[in-house]
């Protein structure tokens, strides 16, 4: 048969194999045989080696276009069209190869068919993989099965059967709903109806979109086994990459949206999205928030350093107190930004005063923590670290404990992620994304103080990494930093900077007397050791929950192996750059606490999440077996719950009466209050309280004193009735007066001055 130069032939090459030679060679071939054809090879690649275009320029019967970025499946043969000149156009990708034979009969097919506006041949993978080469119509009902995990596990049933069109053999002719698109004949007048290929779609769903369009317009697809094409399956396109994950997913949502409407190409696109990573996530998030909020009203926290934060924010709302200034640390001269006092006082007003209000809030932000944790470590790491570490958070007795304890320090655990995120881009951008780091740690210490020791470990990292940014971004740094603490900056303003003029005398005072020059705060051998134990016993309850011999050889196992990988990658530290970020937060910090000389727990909120994703990392390092890294991470959570029940009273059948132990239980405090209520039938009336930490303001009874007050008690700090609660057996004896109230070990004695 001969064929005229109606048939323009374009190969549209994106990839980086030697597949493209084999196409054209074959090509040349065909040539021979197509004496009026004309051939354009569309250059879609943003880089083309200097060997392909010599091996082009030397084939001068091909037409040589190369298009000005890669512009994607349909903007690349879109851009190949405007350069031929024939009725027909074979498009062929650069990976494919087809012989003169094949040419014809789907030449001589189209032609001769008037309602036909494209053919495609029986399409062979080199490597003998199975390839369907046609499908029915992806409808929403077929992409929600064919697409989500229902296809994965369940790949027999008869809808994703029939949509595969298992019952056709693939070697008669058939006129089919969806072709491949590999190679294919279209006509120019079926290509025009449909307004050329829709560049909306970049890459994926291309051979449904191009189907439906021409069906739509009263065109018919065939399939013609007997014209065969080879592809040779280039490995230019990593399927597997996040980038390339996004583009289908985007191409996915846009043939549903333009094919069918918004709500089918949402509704397809959530099942789609069902992946195994969300069902276990799901799974993990689901019992993350089991362990938080399992018996929490019988076991809610209000303590009396809960209730001096409540009787702060009720004088801020009240105006007798200074809303620009947040929480007071552990040192009576240091207060922080007061951002946690705003929120607390949105939440107080939204529920009427309720403290519950405030413990649901850290538990659903407590509960959250989990899936920041995965997305961030994912982008820092992979898939299996993010999932592990975040499975391991989720049942953490350290992250339990701390988010049920319902304080707003967590808030600085949390930002310990984004923190590392932030870090690893300004040193790969260097220092671009300075100003994201600099938000982050000033949000970070506008809830707990000990985040400023990342700022020694960011000047640690920029020097091992050789970093050295320009003073812009360093600038940027300092303005994030200040953003969120504008309030306590104007305080400190009109304060005459009180608080930052002590703590920048206290910082050396830690450090001089650390060292011995300074009569003060001198180490010894007490204190070497209660540091040393402080690093152990964070490690063990991130994973136990208590010391003992397994938390031991579990600590001296994550310290060996973090040495072996920390020596196996010294010559990749950048590749490797999150786990040595890792390392460097975890030495640095702990070198500052350790200087500060016996840190309390809570002092690690500052690199809280680093043994669970610490431990992640070296899992997927060491062990290359799928099941041993499974069973190693359900035994690590296993052993986490079960510390939980053990050395947890949120966890206990029988809740211990200690006091030094746990806090009166809120009900309790309740009752307490409506009998102190009742008695005083609104009289003013002095408070005072008798148990652990009395010492403090208020004889810590601030959580007793906010429930009255805010019931409308008349509270002073002298008034002739006084009432006095006295909590623990063992402080029975200390009671004068007369006792109206008793109630789990809680005593109210009433007095008269």
């Amino acid at each position: 048969m001969e064929i005229t130069k109606e048939l323009s032939i374009i190969i549209v090459h994106f990839g980086r194999g030697k597949e493209v030679y084999k196409c054209l060679e074959n090509l040349n071939q065909v040539k021979t045989k197509l004496k009026n054809a004309e051939f354009i090879f569309v250059d879609n690649n943003e880089k083309t080696s200097l060997k392909l275009r010599r091996f082009i320029y030397n084939h001068k019967w091909i037409r040589y276009i190369k298009s000005p970025k890669n512009l994607g499946w349909g903007g690349g043969r879109n851009f190949g069209v405007k350069y031929a000149t024939g009725r027909y156009y074979l498009f062929l990708d650069s990976d494919t190869t087809i012989d003169y034979e094949s040419v014809a009969k789907l030449y001589k097919f189209i032609k001769h068919k008037r309602k036909v506006g494209l053919v495609s041949p029986r399409l062979i993978n080199i490597s003998g993989k199975y390839h369907g080469n046609t499908t029915l119509e992806l409808t929403p009902l077929r992409g929600i099965f064919f697409l989500s995990l229902i296809n994965k596990y369940f790949p027999r049933i008869n809808i994703i059967q029939d949509y595969l069109m298992t019952g056709y053999d693939r070697k008669s002719t058939k006129k089919v709903d969806v072709a491949q698109l590999a190679v294919f004949i279209i006509s120019k007048t079926a290509y025009d109806s449909i307004g050329g290929f829709d560049e909306n779609l970049f890459l994926y769903f291309e051979e449904n979109d191009v189907s439906s369009s021409l069906r739509k317009n009263g065109w018919y697809i065939y399939l013609v086994p007997s014209a065969k094409a080879i592809h040779l399956e280039s490995q230019g396109t990593p399927k597997s990459s996040q980038k390339v994950r996004n583009v289908f997913s985007r191409s996915r949502y846009y043939y549903f949206k333009k094919h069918y409407g918004i709500l089918s190409a949402i509704t397809v696109n959530l099942f789609a999205n069902i992946s195994k990573n969300l069902v276990t996530l799901t799974v993990v998030v689901l019992i993350g928030i089991l362990l938080r909020f399992y018996r929490f009203y019988p076991n809610l926290i209000l303590n009396g350093e809960m209730g001096t934060d409540y009787m702060n924010v009720w004088n801020m709302l009240h105006g007798t107190r200074n809303f620009l200034v947040g929480p007071r640390t552990s040192h009576e001269w240091f207060f922080i930004s007061p951002i946690a006092y705003w929120i607390y006082a949105v939440l107080l007003l939204v529920w009427n005063y309720s403290p519950v209000v405030v413990n649901i809030f850290w538990g659903i932000i407590g509960s959250f923590s989990v899936i920041i944790c995965y997305f961030i470590v994912r982008r820092l790491f992979d898939d299996k670290v993010a999932m592990i570490s975040s499975f391991l958070l989720a049942l953490s007795p350290v992250w339990v404990d701390s988010t049920r304890a319902s304080r707003y320090n967590i808030v600085a655990a949390i930002l310990f992620l984004p923190y590392l995120l932030y870090l690893k881009n300004s040193i790969e951008d260097k220092g671009k994304s300075l100003f994201k780091l600099g938000l982050i740690l000033g949000i970070s210490m506008s809830f707990f103080p000990s985040p400023i020791l990342l700022i020694p470990a960011v000047i640690v990292s920029f020097i091992i990494y050789r970093v050295k940014p320009k003073f812009k971004y360093i600038f940027y740094s300092i303005l994030g930093f200040l953003i969120p603490n504008i309030a306590f900056i104007v305080y400190e303003i009109g304060n005459k900077f009180a608080i930052t003029t002590q703590l920048l005398a206290w910082i050396p005072y830690r450090i001089l007397g650390f060292f011995g020059l300074y009569q003060k705060n001198k180490v010894d051998n007490i204190v070497l050791s209660q540091n040393f134990n402080s690093i152990y016993k964070f490690f063990a309850e991130s994973f136990i929950g208590y010391t003992g011999i397994v938390s031991t050889v579990l600590f001296i196992l994550i310290g060996a192996a973090s040495l072996y990988l920390l020596i196996k990658f010294r010559k990749d530290f950048k590749k490797e750059i999150s786990f040595y970020l890792l390392i460097i937060n975890l030495v640095v910090c702990y070198l500052g606490l350790f200087i500060h000389g016996n840190p309390p727990q809570h002092y690690y909120y500052v690199i809280f999440p680093i043994p669970a994703i610490l431990v992640a990392f070296i899992l997927t390092k060491l062990i290359n077996n799928k099941f041993v890294i499974i069973f190693s991470t359900l035994l690590l959570g296993l052993m986490g719950i079960a510390g939980l029940v053990k050395a947890s009273w949120f966890f206990s059948d029988r809740l211990p009466v200690d006091y030094t132990v746990r806090p009166v239980p809120y009900t309790t405090q309740l009752d307490i209050v409506d009998k102190i209520l009742k008695d005083s039938n609104g009289v003013e009336f002095s408070l005072a309280r008798i148990g652990l930490n009395d010492q403090f303001e208020n004889n810590f009874a601030n959580n007793y004193r906010y429930l009255l007050t805010a019931r409308g008690a008349k509270v002073v700090n002298e008034a002739e009735l006084r009432y006095t609660i006295v909590e623990g057996e063992n402080n029975y004896q200390q009671i004068k007066g007369d006792m109206f109230f008793s109630e789990n070990e809680v005593y109210v004695v009433k007095n008269i001055q």
